[in-house]
Formats: structure tokens, sequence, C-alpha cells
């Protein structure tokens, strides 16, 4: 078993609560960890025997952009589905974080979520 990293990947989307959250672009960003059997990879070298981790990307970033979401956690959960029914035999790990989340106290970074495909 091998593991893939994709950190920080960047988006724009309209996902909130409220309608007028929703109604301007809010920047996203996702952390992904990808566990899948990689040992023909290692020996051949060639893309074709690996997660092409650009693929996964795009994924998100295709769901992130074009989708309008009420709570990260329904959008997390949509990118892992897509993900699992484009590449069955891995198994991801998504940390999408929602950046200054508007109406929270302290102004915190990031309010973020966390799942995992079974």
């Amino acid at each position: 078993m091998a593991t893939l990293i994709l950190s920080r990947i960047t988006f724009e989307g309209h996902h909130g609560t409220t309608e007028g959250e929703r109604k301007s672009l809010r920047t996203f960003e996702v952390d992904i960890t990808i566990e899948a059997s990689l040992s023909a990879a290692r020996t051949s070298d060639n893309l074709d025997d690996t997660i092409d981790y650009s693929n996964v990307a795009e994924t998100i970033v295709a769901i992130g952009s074009s989708e309008s979401h009420h709570l990260i956690e329904s959008l997390a959960g949509r990118m892992l589905d897509q993900l699992r029914v484009t590449f069955p035999l891995a198994h991801f790990q998504i940390e999408l974080r929602k950046l200054c989340p508007p109406g929270c106290s302290g102004q915190p970074a990031y309010a973020a979520v966390r799942m995992a495909t079974s």
C-alpha cells in the first residue's frame, strides 16, 4: 500500500448556509490523502499504473466550483463519492476548509471537515 498526498487544492465556490453567502464566491482548500496499491507503478514508471493525481485535483475543483452546497459536509461527501466511482480501488481521506468563514466569532482562519471513504 502506498500513500499519495495533495495539499491545498484551492478553488472558489458558491457554498454556504445562507442565500447571501451562496451569492458571492468564497475560497476553499482541500487536502486529500489517497491510499492504494501502487506496486506496479513503482517498477514500471508508467502513469497508467498509478493514480493520476491531476485527475483527482481536477475532480475536486470541478465539483467545488460548479455545484452549490449549503454545508461543507455535503460538499466533501460529494467529492468523495465521485472519487470512489473514478478510482474504486483507492481509499480517500479529505479535509475541506472554508477560508474565513463569515459569522464566526473570533475570526477563525477556516472551518473544516474531515471525511474518509470506507
